[in-house]
């Protein structure tokens, strides 16, 4: 089972309710592995995977990178210097801060309100980059804007298309990720290490960077608070996140049959 986090298995304050907590218990008791897909890094994902007695493997980043329970990385996929440069011209033209998500940190060119949400968030303290020596960036995986979705999205997607792939993984988070870098791509990667069919996997998600997350999947299911592509694609729709949407989905179609 692949579960993302944010608007999907975490409650709209960015946590656990017990019903998720108790639902996701009793589906591991049943032997089913649970990985947990976002686009958090590692360092923000693991208190979740802990809280909820998770162990094996999880992915981060949008599928960047896929790690074990003590944060070790098992795969990694990062951008190229190029696409990098490519990512900070194209935000930075249009008045954004580039916030760099690294394999293992985050990276930031100044001190802004941003930064300061994203560590509220639980995504580890910023370092700072200066954009004449972006090549100290370690590993970095995607480039994000905090940017409210909007008809901009499909300008900014334009120029950048097809060098890197922009995302949205949020209502204000706009991505740009190296193409085929995906949750989905990561899952089916993962699959493959250990030797289970897509048709055994069960996914749930919420946003535009699920949707590849519930096409890796013999079954997908869309919160009540996703977006309405993903509710087309999908095969069931849950309830939304404030609502324990993944508890109800756990139930309905597995402890409950």
């Amino acid at each position: 089972m692949a579960l993302d986090l944010d608007g999907t298995t975490l409650n709209p304050d960015h946590e656990l309710n017990q019903a998720t907590i108790d639902a996701i218990g009793a589906v591991s008791s049943l032997g089913i592995q649970v990985v947990l897909a976002s686009g958090r890094l590692p360092h923000s994902i693991l208190p979740f995977a802990r809280q909820l007695g998770l162990g094996g493997v999880h992915i981060g980043l949008n599928g960047g990178v896929s790690f074990d329970q003590e944060g070790t990385l098992r795969h990694k996929h990062v951008l190229t210097f190029d696409q990098l440069r490519l990512a900070w011209e194209v935000f930075t033209s249009e008045g954004l801060d580039p916030l760099v998500f690294g394999a293992t940190g985050l990276w930031a060119p100044r001190v802004s309100d941003e930064v300061d949400f994203l560590f509220r968030s639980g995504e580890p303290a910023a370092r700072f980059y200066d954009s004449q020596r972006m090549e100290d960036i370690e590993d970095p995986a995607k480039v994000v804007a905090i940017l409210p979705a909007g008809a901009r999205d499909k300008l900014i997607a334009a120029r950048v298309e097809p060098r890197l792939h922009a995302v949205r993984s949020g209502p204000i988070f706009l991505e740009f990720m190296p193409p085929g870098v995906t949750k989905g791509a990561a899952l089916t990667e993962y699959l493959a290490d250990i030797g289970v069919d897509k048709d055994e996997v069960m996914s749930i998600g919420d946003s535009e960077n699920d949707a590849s997350l519930l096409a890796a999947a013999g079954f997908s299911v869309a919160m009540g608070n996703a977006v309405e592509d993903l509710k087309a694609q999908a095969h069931a729709v849950t309830e939304a996140n404030h609502d324990d949407g993944v508890a109800r989905a756990l139930h309905r179609w597995i402890l409950d049959r």
